[in-house]
């Protein structure tokens, strides 16, 4: 089995086709405070740049290891975040239940994984109307009544619709990921 070391050009190669799968680590730590979740992802990649020469990696490729290596100073930095900036509150987990996280996550990386990808795929199969649906209450987080009123239907009409969407991308999801072996 080859080893190996990564040197910054690949790094930043890795980074870029990873990246994806680290942030959505962190997210399975802190939840949906996107300020967290950048800053922690930021301090992540300058820490894993300034130990650049010290990772090392063994097999044909890093990018396993690179992730595993990534997630962990990721943890740790998750957890500076929190005491450095005194924001349990709206982190809401103690230091064990983020531990229990992100062994959670590490060993179910590859579902994690296939999961997002299939998600992005399901994605891609939705109307137009659909997605900007998704957008306004996932992405900029409205009110089902502030979406109802930008569609000129009734709160219920966009309620049942959201769930509609919801449940075709789940089961497209669950579809995906049958035929990929993780049944």
């Amino acid at each position: 089995m080859a080893s190996g070391e990564v040197g910054p050009d690949e790094f930043v190669m890795l980074l870029a086709r990873h990246g994806g799968r680290v942030r959505a680590f962190v997210a399975t730590l802190v939840g949906f405070d996107a300020e967290a979740i950048d800053e922690i992802v930021q301090s992540t990649t300058l820490v894993a740049w300034r130990k650049l020469d010290g990772f090392r990696y063994e097999g044909a490729s890093a990018d396993e290891e690179l992730v595993r290596w990534l997630c962990t100073i990721a943890r740790f930095e998750m957890l500076s975040y929190v005491r450095d900036k005194k924001r349990r509150e709206a982190v809401c987990f103690d230091d064990g239940l983020v531990g229990e996280l992100a062994d959670l996550q590490e060993e179910e990386s590859t579902y994690f994984n296939a999961r997002r990808l299939a998600l992005r795929d399901c994605l891609r199969k939705l109307e137009p109307k659909q997605l900007e649906s998704l957008r306004m209450r996932y992405g900029v987080g409205l009110s089902m009544a502030e979406i109802a009123t930008r569609q000129r239907r009734s709160v219920k009409a966009a309620t049942v619709a959201i769930g509609r969407i919801r449940r075709a991308l789940e089961g497209c999801i669950r579809q995906t990921l049958l035929r990929e072996g993780f049944g």
